[in-house]
C-alpha cells in the first residue's frame, strides 16, 4: 500500500511539473513585450535575408544602396533615395548580392518630386534575386528593435574601384546595425521622413532597407543621425519641429515610412507576400554580426517611450498656443 501511495504521489508531482512548465509557456507568450529578444537563429536569417535583397548602385564610382522590392519575369525594380541618384549622372549600374553588374535604368515617378525616393529598373538572366518583404510602418512603436541594412561607403580608393573589382567583396562590406525607434512623427519632415531611430548609418547606405527583427520592410534609411549642417528640420507644411522634438529628430537616423512610399508609387505592383527565409547552410552567405547587447531594456524602452511623448507634448503645448 505505501509504494503505492509513493507512486501515486510521483505521478502527482511529474503531473504539477509538466503543467508548470506549461503555464510558464503559455504566461512568457501572453506577456511578451517589446523588450522581447529575437533567438541567434531568427537573426541570422534576417541578416541572409537583408543581404539577398540589398543592392549597389554605381555610376562611375559608388553611390549608395537599393532594395529590389518587385519582380516580373527577368525583370527587376529597385527603390532607393532620389539623393543616391543625383550624386552623379546616368547611366547607372546595380550589383547584386552574387556580385553581378547589372545595367539599370530609371523609372519615372511623381514621387521622386515630393519624396527622397527613385526607382530603377535591371534585367537579370539568371531570375533568382530575392524582393523583399512588406511591413507595416504604421504599426512602428518607439522602443521596438529595427535592422539598418546597406553598404557604408568606402574609402577613397576603393571608392573609386569598378564594381567588378569589388565584386568578391560585397557581402563583408554589408551593414546591418541594430537599434530601436526611437521616435514616430505625427506629421511628415520635408522629402517624407518620419521614423527616428537608433541604428548607426553611414555614407553608402542611404537608399537600403529599414526592416522590422522578422526581416520585413517598414521604410527607406535616408539620414543619419547628428547631420553636418545645423539646418533646422521643417514639417512637409514648412512648420517646424518645437526644440525639445528638434533635438530628438537630430539625434535619430531617419527614414521614410512604407505606408508613404506605397501610396505615392501606383506605378510598382506591391505585393505583401510571407516573411521569406533563407536556409542556414546557404554557401552565398557571408555571416554578419549585431552587438549592442541591452542592459535592461525594459527601462530603456520604457525612458525611450517617455521622452518621445514629452517632445509631442511640446509639440501640442506650441499648436495650441499659435490657435
Amino acid at each position: 500500500m505505501k509504494w503505492l501511495q509513493y507512486s501515486h504521489l510521483l505521478i502527482l508531482i511529474g503531473f504539477l511539473t509538466v503543467l508548470g512548465i506549461v503555464s510558464g509557456y503559455i504566461s512568457q507568450r501572453k506577456n511578451k513585450t517589446l523588450a522581447s529578444q529575437p533567438s541567434a537563429v531568427m537573426i541570422k536569417e534576417v541578416n541572409q535575408i537583408a543581404a539577398k535583397i540589398t543592392v549597389k548602385i554605381w555610376s562611375q564610382e559608388f553611390l549608395g544602396s537599393g532594395i529590389i522590392i518587385q519582380q516580373q519575369d527577368n525583370r527587376y525594380i529597385v527603390i532607393t533615395n532620389q539623393h543616391v541618384l543625383r550624386a552623379a549622372a546616368a547611366p547607372y549600374k546595380i550589383q547584386t548580392f552574387d556580385g553581378k553588374i547589372h545595367r539599370a535604368t530609371t523609372i519615372s515617378t511623381p514621387a521622386s518630386s515630393r519624396y527622397d525616393i527613385a526607382l530603377l529598373e535591371f534585367a537579370a538572366d539568371e531570375n533568382n534575386y530575392q524582393t523583399v518583404t512588406l511591413g507595416n510602418s504604421s504599426d512602428l512603436k518607439v522602443g521596438e528593435p529595427v535592422l539598418a541594412v546597406g553598404f557604408p561607403d568606402q574609402d577613397q580608393e576603393a571608392n573609386s574601384a569598378s564594381p567588378k573589382e569589388l565584386s568578391h567583396n560585397i557581402l563583408q562590406e554589408l551593414a546591418v546595425t541594430k537599434g530601436r525607434v526611437s521616435v514616430v512623427l505625427d506629421q511628415a519632415l520635408e522629402e517624407g521622413y518620419q521614423i527616428g531611430y537608433t541604428n548607426e548609418v553611414q555614407k553608402g547606405m542611404s537608399g537600403g532597407a529599414l526592416l522590422t527583427i522578422q526581416g520585413a520592410l517598414v521604410g527607406v534609411n535616408g539620414k543619419h543621425a547628428y547631420p553636418l549642417w545645423e539646418a533646422p528640420d521643417f514639417y512637409e507644411d514648412q512648420s517646424q519641429p518645437c526644440p525639445p522634438l528638434q533635438e530628438l529628430i537630430i539625434r535619430s537616423s531617419l527614414a521614410i515610412p512604407l505606408e508613404k512610399i506605397i501610396d505615392a508609387t501606383p506605378e510598382v505592383s506591391w505585393q505583401y507576400l510571407p516573411t521569406a527565409t533563407i536556409s542556414s547552410d546557404d554557401k552565398t552567405w557571408s555571416s554578419i554580426t549585431i552587438d549592442a547587447k541591452e542592459t535592461n531594456p525594459q527601462r530603456l524602452i520604457a525612458k525611450m517611450q517617455a521622452e518621445a511623448a514629452s517632445s509631442k507634448r511640446c509639440e501640442e503645448s506650441a499648436h495650441q498656443g499659435k490657435k
